[in-house]
């Protein structure tokens, strides 16, 4: 560990966040689609299919949707097995393009994040330290998109194929990368740091506030209230993250600035 917020110590990253399930993001794929079905379809990125994954630290995908334009709610209205599952109590770790909200925990917007911006500084408070460790974990799954992308150059090549078949190729390619993470985890491609970020640069699902859980219905009261409790839950792993952090390097003594 070192004094940037122990980023070179996953494991110990990890500790502090037992309940999280892992990361959460979304990725643009491009696509070919009849003329009709275009313009549903047509971002910044030009025509792409949207794909939500969630991944575990060593870039292993637990879960791939593909094919959609507002895929997260999708996938959490979805019956199981076909869904996305949140447990009681357990979190994914999401992206600001994500509000907070009942099993997704976002960074704290406005602070300091990406990893680049605290580069060569130490965290002055306890939402810098948890946004530095949250983009620490959050950094594995931009770099899984990136090796996926990089190991299957079908991926960007707007094959020629019906778009069922081009979100099935999608789900291939990804069982084929666990498959070989699992199998080879020496493998070159899943170690070279030229491809451990995600080719496209950009989130599927940024200023997507609008999203509710969909896996109850909830009031609007009820749904604020849900939120409120899952920034405070926030709160407090930054605060714990916060005292064990100095605890180490500062002999107990919490000033924050």
């Amino acid at each position: 560990m070192d004094n940037d917020g122990d980023c070179s110590d996953e494991q110990s990253i990890v500790n502090m966040v037992q309940d999280c399930i892992g990361m959460i993001d979304g990725t643009h794929v491009d696509a070919m689609l009849p003329i009709n079905l275009v313009a549903r379809f047509r971002g910044r990125k030009g025509v792409t299919q949207n794909v939500l994954a969630a991944c575990t630290p060593n870039k292993l995908f637990t879960y791939i949707l593909a094919g959609w334009e507002r895929i997260l709610q999708d996938a959490l209205s979805r019956p199981q097995p076909h869904g996305l599952r949140v447990y009681d109590g357990k979190y994914y770790l999401c992206d600001a393009g994500y509000p907070i909200m009942p099993g997704f925990i976002s960074p704290y917007r406005g602070v300091r994040y990406h990893l680049k911006e605290h580069s060569g500084k130490t965290p002055k408070n306890r939402r810098e330290l948890f946004n530095l460790r949250h983009s620490s974990l959050r950094s594995k799954i931009e770099s899984a998109f990136g090796i996926l992308k990089n190991c299957f150059k079908i991926l960007c090549a707007k094959p020629h194929y019906p778009f069922h078949i081009q979100v099935d190729i999608v789900l291939a390619c990804s069982i084929l990368h666990n498959f070989i993470a699992i199998m080879d985890p020496s493998d070159e491609l899943l170690n070279d740091d030229q491809f451990n970020e995600d080719i496209d640069g950009e989130v599927a699902f940024e200023n997507d506030t609008n999203l509710v859980d969909f896996t109850q219905n909830q009031t609007q009261r009820e749904q604020t209230k849900s939120r409120n409790e899952w920034k405070t839950l926030r709160d407090d792993i930054a605060w714990a993250m916060w005292v064990g952090y100095y605890d180490k390097y500062n002999h107990g003594v919490t000033i924050e600035t």
